[in-house]
């Protein structure tokens, strides 16, 4: 599955269903696991800003911050646990990709 493409046409007004919220899941845990392996994968590229717009994240965020945005707004995590897009800033911080400037 292109996570990519699922999100484009997200952004243009399809609506993900539950088996795609599921495998766009899985898809977030595979690239948080590898963030830690490679800093040439998709997921560490910049997304284009109307993506960022539509997910409300900041203009010039990684594909894998509005993935993660993504997933929080179409299947919230419960009450007291940590969102997908925290998790994935402290795996980006952690690893090296954004700093505390």
């Amino acid at each position: 599955m292109n996570y990519q493409m699922l999100l484009e046409c997200h952004a243009a007004g399809t609506e993900i269903t539950k088996n795609e919220a599921q495998l766009l899941d899985l898809e977030l845990d595979s690239q948080i696991a590898s963030i830690k392996l490679s800093r040439i994968q998709g997921c560490i590229q910049v997304a284009p800003d109307h993506i960022c717009e539509t997910f409300f994240v900041c203009k010039g965020s990684f594909w894998i911050t509005c993935l993660a945005a993504v997933l929080d707004q179409v299947n919230p995590v419960p009450m007291g646990k940590k969102s997908r897009g925290a998790k994935v800033f402290d795996e980006l911080f952690n690893n090296g990709y954004i700093g505390n400037d």
